[in-house]
């Protein structure tokens, strides 16, 4: 596997420096339990994929977990059999290539998974006989990882997440705030601390410390503090020196950022996704209003394919998506994926120079609304043509401008209010965090462009069906089409229909794209 790989070339470079081998351990094994949970549930996710492994390697692999269910007394769904199997294929492939691999967390392997560690040993035995290959101490102790983990049928379940908890000055500030995010979201995430302004700072921290220390148990993945300004910004390192948790700090908190880290904390986003996504937000806020000119000079456009599974996995991805790329217009970007905020300051630096259409690979990112691609969809013939039809499609405004110059009677500028349509409608997809494809889009448009074309001669439009509970459902959404279709109201002095834009707000949402095989957490690494 890659991820070995690269593992092993940390652990030779940094031996070099001098660093001790525990120092070393401690460095590296904090990532291999969350990768391989990762790993592990990505191989198993799905089944259209059995025919890429050969018959011999199923039934060895069912021989290896009958044997395992015995001496372990468990049962091993086939998804976790599956996912096994993918993983064999590729260990024997490395071994008879005279690729060995280092297993970073060996020695902790051993002392906290020792009944696994002996079936584990008897398992290899069983795969050197048959495949004529030595297994190394390393690889069993991935072996016995994979015996010590159970993929279920229904999806990983939830476990606590990052804990947001709100501090502002003022009497109601904080818990207004919270409140207003909860109710958009339906959720009862956060907490709220109100600072009065007459309070000194040494007792808000003490009241903070207090609430972490009394929730210790649930904050095991960290703690995001949203604050409005001053003192209240520096209590993130106090925490963390006080307490271990990991904290992180974010000033000058508005209510839609308070929705955001709400949102990506309950679908189980890690601190420092949910930190650099906000911080991503304040820029493309600054660069929005800044009202510098945009470069004619359009970037080419990219799709990133993550290196983090094993090699033949990543081999295979990447010939499946090669013959329906156009590489003169769109470049595959291949990339290692070992450490999360690495990989997503590598995206960012490849923002500068390209357009990313699309991220493929094992280990699933929710980042600058860039559509995801797991490697089962890529498998899969139809996701195959929906990622072909991002990466390569284009909404084709000319043609749409031409085909409705003569059909729009009441819009006196076509070409003006579509390329109006289509920059609104960029801003609520991310705003809504709901990409839809090409095509969609350009429906989109010219379905607004007709309502508005019908508003203005006077025809009636459409009742949404049962309006007020999908208002109430989908407020935030809903408000986001409201407000980003308001200057489109001023200019040609009318007003869309609330249901018209309940409607829009349901084409969005019916129509993003989103994977099949998705968990119901999202796993950092």
């Amino acid at each position: 596997m890659q991820v070995y790989n690269a593992i092993e070339a940390k652990v030779s470079d940094l031996a070099e420096t001098g660093v001790t081998t525990i120092d070393l351990e401690k460095l590296i094994m904090k990532d291999v339990d969350a990768y391989f949970e990762t790993y592990v549930e990505q191989l198993a996710e799905h089944s259209i994929h059995k025919d890429l492994l050969p018959p011999d390697l199923w039934r060895l692999t069912n021989k290896l977990y009958d044997t395992a269910e015995k001496r372990l007394d468990r049962k091993f769904n086939e998804k976790a059999r599956f996912a096994f199997a993918l993983h064999l294929q590729s260990t024997i492939e490395r071994l008879h290539e005279g690729h060995p691999i280092v297993h970073p967390d060996l020695n902790n392997v051993r002392k906290h998974l020792k009944k696994e560690f002996q079936v584990a040993l008897d398992l290899s035995s069983i795969i050197e006989e048959e495949c004529q290959v030595e297994i190394p101490f390393d690889e069993i102790g991935f072996i016995s990882m994979f015996l010590s983990i159970q993929v279920c049928d229904t999806g990983k379940p939830m476990t606590e997440g990052v804990s947001v908890v709100v501090l502002m000055h003022g009497k109601a500030t904080a818990t207004s705030m919270l409140e207003a995010a909860q109710e958009l979201l339906g959720t009862k995430s956060g907490h709220g601390m109100n600072m009065r302004l007459d309070m000194e700072v040494q007792e808000m921290y003490r009241q903070l410390l207090e609430h972490v220390l009394a929730n210790k148990d649930k904050l095991k993945n960290g703690l995001l503090l949203l604050t409005d300004m001053g003192s209240l910004n520096s209590f993130a390192d106090l925490i963390f020196k006080e307490t271990g948790i990991r904290t992180k700090a974010i000033s000058m908190t508005s209510t839609m950022i308070v929705v955001e880290a709400l949102r990506m904390a309950d679908i189980g986003r890690s601190l420092e996704d949910i930190y650099q996504n906000i911080m991503q937000s304040f820029r493309s806020i600054i660069r929005d209003n800044s009202h510098v000119p945009v470069s004619e000079n359009k970037l080419k456009k990219a799709v990133v394919v993550t290196c983090f599974t094993g090699e033949g996995v990543a081999n295979k991805l990447y010939q499946r998506i090669e013959p329906i790329v156009d590489q003169q217009a769109v470049e595959i970007i291949q990339m290692q994926f070992i450490e999360r905020q690495v990989f997503i300051q590598h995206i960012d630096s490849l923002m500068e120079e390209y357009e990313i259409k699309a991220i493929c690979g094992t280990v699933e990112i929710e980042y600058q609304n860039i559509p995801f691609f797991s490697a089962y969809e890529v498998f899969d013939n139809e996701r195959l043509k929906v990622l072909q039809r991002v990466i390569s499609d284009e909404v084709p405004m000319k043609k749409i401008i031409a085909s409705l110059e003569n059909t729009l009677t009441e819009v006196p500028d076509v070409s003006g209010l579509l390329i109006k349509l289509q920059r609104a409608l960029r801003t609520i997809q991310e705003q809504m965090h709901a990409v839809v494809e090409p095509s969609v889009e350009a429906g989109i448009l010219v379905h607004i462009a007709f309502l508005v074309d019908g508003i203005l001669k006077g025809e009636a439009t459409r009742t949404f069906q049962e309006l007020p509970a999908f208002v109430k459902k989908y407020r935030l959404e809903n408000d986001l089409v409201t407000t980003n279709l308001m200057p489109l109201e001023k200019d040609y002095q009318m007003q869309l229909p609330e249901d018209e834009i309940a409607f829009l707000t349901q084409m969005l949402l019916e129509n993003k794209l989103q994977s099949p095989f998705k968990f119901t957490q999202n796993i950092s690494v």
